[in-house]
């Protein structure tokens, strides 16, 4: 029973990412080797994203359940000095806590449904590049080079090929090549997609070694004032911007986000956000039209819990993030150097 106990409290640590290097190389190898326990980690896998779902869904059931009650009572208005009988303050906090969150679900659902919303998503229209393909077909004399029908951002987050970028930037792919300096044009597929919070991790295909991704996932929210910057692709070589978080919350108050005064256009969609030290503390998403300078990135924080968990549920093993910041006591330069490897061009094929 104990050794079953064991077993169950290593896969558990697994799952969450919390094992050291050789526990995790050791489950794996166990997972290739042992039938039997491959198929008790995937009934253990099985049952953990169930009970976490369900828990989830009883939550806001519960705070709905709550919210909606507590808006049916009639408005009674008291004196100052009547309140002073009320000593469950808490339940005023509760209640406005509820309506935060009913307001960020419903906010975070819709942003993307305004059909005259000043919200602008960053993925690129690429438009027929005539001069280029037209050299490509006459000094080759080959096929017309097909034109990708949509261009953004995307970056490294494990050493294992995967790539996390916007989702509204490969929405309804047919095909989705990524390219950079260091490792060409290279095919990937989508294997999870987040539209609430508009996030998408992609898997390389195309045999390629990665050695290490530099930078890590920061786990703490960013301050007010901090100094961030990102490289994307707003054209077809990569471009360096920088700025500061303006703000801690995204659009409409979304607390899922930042807004930050860091210059982006279409293309930077999916590009990575990093502070000073090099840790990455969130992902670029899109733009407010009507305010000049206010651009919002997803928090490293989001990106951190689906990565971790709802990814889970789309692979066989769960994604292993980096762990250790390479980059943390460089240069500025020294870290966009670094970090120049990481950062991908990601071509969208429509038919």
């Amino acid at each position: 029973m104990n050794e079953q106990l064991t077993i169950l409290e290593l896969l558990d640590r697994y799952v969450k990412g919390t094992l050291s290097a050789e526990e995790a190389a050791d489950i794996e190898k166990r997972l290739t080797e042992d039938e039997s326990f491959r198929k008790q980690a995937a009934e253990h896998r099985e049952i953990a994203n169930a009970l976490k779902a369900y828990g989830r869904r009883v939550e806001l059931k519960a705070s709905l359940d709550v919210l909606h009650t507590d808006l049916q009572k009639p408005v009674v208005s008291l004196p100052v000095s009547g309140w002073r009988k009320y000593k469950t303050l808490s339940a005023v906090a509760a209640s406005v806590a509820l309506i935060s969150i009913a307001a960020t679900l419903w906010t975070t659902q819709n942003i993307r449904s305004q059909q005259n919303s000043d919200y602008q998503e960053l993925r690129r229209t690429v438009d027929k590049i005539q001069k280029t393909q037209s050299a490509l077909e006459k000094d080759l004399k080959r096929k017309p080079v097909v034109a990708p029908q949509f261009a953004a951002t995307g970056f490294l987050i494990s050493a294992q090929g995967y790539v996390i970028t916007s989702q509204h930037v490969i929405a309804k792919a047919d095909s989705v090549y990524i390219q950079n300096e260091k490792y060409g044009s290279l095919k990937a597929v989508v294997v999870h997609s987040d539209p609430v919070n508009d996030v998408s991790v992609l898997k390389i295909v195309t045999p390629v070694k990665i050695q290490s991704v530099p930078y890590t996932l920061s786990e703490d929210q960013a301050d007010l004032a901090e100094d961030v910057y990102t490289l994307g692709f707003p054209r077809e070589e990569v471009v360096f911007g920088e700025g500061s978080i303006s703000s801690l919350t995204g659009y409409r108050a979304n607390p899922n986000a930042y807004q930050i005064s860091v210059p982006v256009n279409p293309g930077n969609s999916g590009g990575p956000l990093l502070n000073k030290q090099g840790a990455l503390i969130g992902m670029i998403s899109g733009v407010q039209t009507q305010a000049a300078g206010a651009a919002f990135a997803i928090k490293s924080t989001v990106l951190k819990e689906i990565l971790l968990d709802s990814v889970l549920d789309s692979l066989q093993a769960p994604i292993r993030l980096p762990k250790t910041n390479a980059i943390k006591n460089s240069t500025r330069v020294e870290q966009v150097k670094k970090l120049r490897e990481c950062v991908f061009l990601v071509n969208v094929y429509k038919n």
